[in-house]
């Protein structure tokens, strides 16, 4: 299997909690990007797997038009394939997707939306510095599923300044009326260099107090399986095994994917690599690249050899994260030619006592799974494999 991250890093604005390798303003340096995109492509996908699911993140993929991620997805399958079947996520934010470029998009191959949804409140989108209004967000997910996507995903943020349990409850309550296929929920995380640590410092932003925060991170967890959402992911819900996020599940069944573009991360083979963060070193490294074969990007800023005990380690942390299936002691087995009860007595022993985590039957042998006291707590199960 074959996973493809696509790394867009242009917005329109960054937003106010944003930390991620993101760029305003640089839109005319978007041609020469999606040349070097190309071209990275070519250097170092050939001789992999048909791609089973194919990931377009930033930044904002939707401002791109939808000839550009035609032509991005036509070079990717000269090279490697598509699988008719894969599924093709774009990132996308309400405020620069229209119902014809969602028409468009679909007829290309993009089966699955992720959209920055992040409130229906405008009081909260001003404070989060989104492009978007509350009714900008809500025309988004009827002409997506206008345009004929039946697998929609919506990102929200919870834990905001001034946020209430009861908005909250508004926010899933609204999102639930639409009927999506997913939502990714995740608790604001105040990130060093941002705009909103400096307001925090300064005392102009007061965050809720972490019981508060908690709240509603256990509202979701009990409001949604009521409505046939289950979590499986920390901060992930599906309506159903199928409309799962197979991308995702990627990454945190700690497999193997190739990340394409300015910042992205990738995982292949013994390696975890990170290329450069900048557009423009980005454009120039693939330029003067020459056009033969290579293991690596030519963009690459950092390569990481993963010995065979943090593999184990990765393998464990991650599989955590997903709250039904958890880590197979099979697998583990599979994949490490090592016993998992074994390698981590100690840890797992105290994962185990202090109620974050259990053993499991499942249909193909015990899984450790977390406990729901473990996903509340999940960085004290987690911190017990770094």
């Amino acid at each position: 299997m074959t996973a493809v991250y696509i790394h867009f890093p242009f917005c329109v604005q960054r937003c106010q909690y944003c930390d991620f390798i993101t760029y305003a303003g640089m839109s005319t340096l978007i041609p020469a990007y999606l040349d070097g995109l190309k071209k990275e492509m070519r250097l170092v996908l050939p001789g992999a797997g048909v791609a089973e699911t194919i990931y377009f993140g930033g930044g904002t993929p939707s401002i791109l038009k939808p000839e550009q991620v035609g032509d991005l997805l036509q070079t990717l399958d000269g090279l490697i394939g598509i699988n008719p079947t894969a599924e093709i996520t774009l990132e996308a934010n309400p405020g620069t997707v229209t119902l014809g470029k969602l028409r468009d998009l679909r007829k290309l191959g993009v089966n699955r939306l992720s959209l920055g949804i992040q409130s229906f409140f405008d009081s909260e989108l001003k404070l989060l510095g989104r492009i978007h209004s509350a009714e900008q967000a809500r025309e988004s997910i009827l002409e997506s599923q206008q345009a004929g996507c039946d697998n929609i995903s919506l990102d929200f943020i919870f834990g905001l300044p001034g946020q209430t349990l009861q908005g909250w409850q508004q926010n899933l309550d609204q999102a639930l009326s639409y009927g999506i296929q997913h939502l990714s929920l995740y608790s604001l995380i105040i990130e060093p260099g941002t705009p909103f640590e400096r307001f925090v410092a300064a005392g102009q932003l007061v965050l809720p107090d972490d019981d508060l925060v908690a709240d509603m991170f256990e509202l979701a967890m009990d409001f949604l399986p009521k409505n046939g959402f289950q979590q499986y992911e920390i901060s992930s819900w599906a309506l159903g095994t199928r409309n799962e996020s197979g991308h995702n599940k990627v990454y945190w069944k700690n497999a193997d994917y190739y990340g394409l573009g300015a910042g992205a991360h990738g995982k292949v083979g013994d390696f975890r690599l990170q290329n450069v963060p900048l557009i423009t070193d980005f454009i120039q490294k693939l330029d003067q690249a020459s056009d033969e074969k290579a293991q690596f990007s030519p963009a690459l800023e950092e390569k990481t050899f993963i010995d065979e005990k943090t593999a184990m380690q990765e393998s464990v942390m991650l599989g955590l994260r997903l709250t039904r299936e958890g880590i197979s002691e099979g697998e583990f087995r599979s994949r490490h030619q090592a016993e998992m009860k074994v390698v981590f007595q100690e840890e797992i022993d105290r994962i185990l006592k202090n109620g974050l985590g259990e053993w499991q039957s499942q249909a193909d042998g015990e899984h450790l799974v977390l406990t729901r006291r473990g996903i509340m707590l999940g960085n004290q199960a987690f911190q017990e494999f770094v």
